[in-house]
């Protein structure tokens, strides 16, 4: 078995120069290290912004079974040493390599020291694949951490080398204990709307992000309503206020408008182990209340779902839905209405956070008023590649509505990801078949089917893909209606995940295809479903659309 390596999920990076060279050692050292290894790789974040807790100087932290950690600082190219140091040129900058490591060494050991009042062993090693250093007898370090051209194929003989002669009296003695500090550390949290190995893929947060702001406020009563765009973190932000009140042993309330959305989070609270944690979408949540009350609610009653909230409001509960923090997300589709079932579920301590994206709206939904709260907006979009975000800001401004809708986004993630791929069809037989090519295409880019998302711009009812089994040689994961006894959705055998824009919303996929793109009046609502259907897009997004729209959402882009 390979060596475990966090973030885990490295497949969809589409990286070039020196951060092709660090993913080509990352997958190297995945392979050569045995299971009882764990590999933290900065590749996600070095491109991203330099105020992060472990530097992007330093690209891989190893962590052995004996407890040391290996801290491996790799430089490409040419170098000089300049009296027992070796130093990089970058521009009009030298970088001593060795002060970056000891610096990078102590202050990992100061923080683990603060911590967990142990001691933190850290072996730094120097790895130069295209120097060879003239004299390693002579450097200012211990030469057998130095690992140049000559030897560049032995970086993981080394580290276990080291870790099998340890003197394990030396070194901490619980991997567990420093394996949950790097991830700490790194501001390791599960991504929430992963479309496959949920509890395997893992993000880097970055430092001045989302939940760092929302963490260094400090105010009372803590009401906080965030505005952030997609893929700015809101569901990262919720699921890290769930750990924070798990931490403090607070009861938290977890409210979401979508389904799908809901299964997703519960699942990843079951697997953290987040002990009171409540996860509901509000309808979820109302009926839950009610049969807790000893009511049973009758779903064939026509305008069911829009009385659920009345009669949460008339019927007493119990005092275990009362909860010390509530987290809201998908605020932009909530009814005013609804407010007064969440507030039953608060004292005056409680602890609130409302996420929400008004471009997101795709009900047409006035904004919940939240008198008093304060409130906090990001356009940082750290989910899609640049591409992405570069065409819907060329789309919105080839379409001029009647009340221009505002498309406040900024490209944050450090990924150019593909470019976006166009298929065009003219009627029922031709939309299948070309969303059948546009899948393929996403083979041909090397994506597996369980990375590939397709989503329909139609609903459940009127979609003609939705209703497919497959299309051409690909079959379709489509969702059966059940749910298990955990309250996870149950799909069916498909290898292709199929889904409705409006359903898959809060989640994401390595690759996209948008099909059914057909608008006889390219409005506001329209340019909204188009805004979630493409943010879902991790790094490729494929546009099937009729030939009409098609063609000008190609002229916008290629404008």
């Amino acid at each position: 078995m390979p060596a475990k390596v966090y973030p885990s999920d490295t497949s969809e990076l589409a990286l070039d120069g020196a951060q092709a060279r660090e993913r080509d050692v990352l997958l190297q050292l995945q392979a050569q290290l045995p299971d009882n290894y764990t590999i933290y790789h900065g590749i996600h974040w070095s491109r991203i912004e330099h105020g992060l807790t472990v530097t992007g100087r330093i690209q891989f932290l190893v962590l052995g079974p004996s407890g040391i950690v290996y801290s491996i600082l790799m430089k490409t190219g040419l170098m000089k040493v300049d009296q027992g140091r070796v130093v990089k040129q970058l521009g009009e900058q030298r970088q001593d390599v060795f002060n970056a490591l000891a610096e990078q060494s102590a202050l990992l050991n100061q923080k683990f020291r603060l911590q967990h009042q142990g001691h933190l062993r850290v072996e730094p090693i120097f790895y130069c694949p295209d120097f060879t250093v003239p004299d390693p007898g002579g450097l200012t370090v211990n030469a057998e951490r130095v690992v140049d051209a000559r030897h560049k194929d032995e970086l993981a003989a080394l580290i276990q080398t080291i870790d099998i002669t340890a003197d394990l009296f030396s070194s901490h003695s619980n991997p567990k204990a420093i394996h949950s500090f790097l991830c700490n550390e790194l501001n390791l949290v599960p991504e929430v709307g992963a479309l496959s190995q949920a509890a395997e893929t893992l993000v880097t947060r970055l430092s001045h992000g989302l939940e760092q702001w929302v963490s260094r406020l400090n105010f009372e009563p803590f009401r906080l309503r965030v505005t952030g765009t997609a893929g700015s973190g809101k569901s990262q932000l919720a699921f890290s206020e769930l750990q924070r009140n798990h931490g403090l042993k607070a009861r938290t309330l977890y409210v979401c408008y979508n389904r799908p959305l809901s299964s997703h989070m519960a699942q990843q609270v079951r697997e953290a182990g987040l002990m009171g944690a409540v996860v509901f979408n509000f309808h979820a949540l109302c009926d839950r209340m009610l049969r807790d009350a000893g009511l049973d609610v009758d779903y064939a009653s026509p305008g069911v779902f829009g009385r659920l909230a009345e009669q949460v409001l008339a019927t007493p509960l119990d005092k275990r839905w009362v909860f010390g923090s509530i987290v809201v997300d998908e605020g932009q589709d909530f009814d005013q209405s609804w407010l007064p079932v969440l507030q039953r579920c608060a004292h005056s301590g409680t602890r609130w956070l409302w996420l929400e994206d008004p471009i997101q709206n795709l009900y047409a939904k006035p904004a919940v008023s939240l008198p008093g709260w304060v409130s906090l907006h990001t356009p940082m979009n750290y989910r899609n590649p640049k591409r992405v975000v570069q065409a819907l800001q060329l789309v919105q401004r080839e379409f001029n509505f009647e009340s221009p809708l505002p498309l406040d986004i900024e490209a944050a993630c450090p990924l150019e990801g593909l470019p976006l791929e166009f298929f065009e069809y003219d009627n029922d037989e031709s939309l299948l078949s070309q969303t059948a090519k546009a899948i393929t295409a996403c083979l041909r880019h090397g994506f597996t089917r369980d990375k590939i998302a397709v989503l329909s711009m139609r609903g459940h009812e009127k979609s003609k893909i939705l209703a497919q089994a497959s299309l051409g040689p690909h079959s379709l994961r489509h969702f059966t209606g059940r749910y298990d006894d955990n309250g996870s959705q149950v799909f069916t055998e498909g290898n292709v995940h199929a889904e409705s824009v409006y359903r898959f919303k809060g989640q994401a996929a390595q690759a996209v295809v948008v099909t059914e793109l057909a608008f006889s009046e390219f409005n506001e609502a329209d340019f909204r479903k188009l805004f979630v259907a493409m943010t879902r897009a991790k790094l490729l997004l494929v546009l099937v659309g009729h030939s009409d729209t098609l063609q000008r959402l190609r002229r916008a882009v290629f404008a």
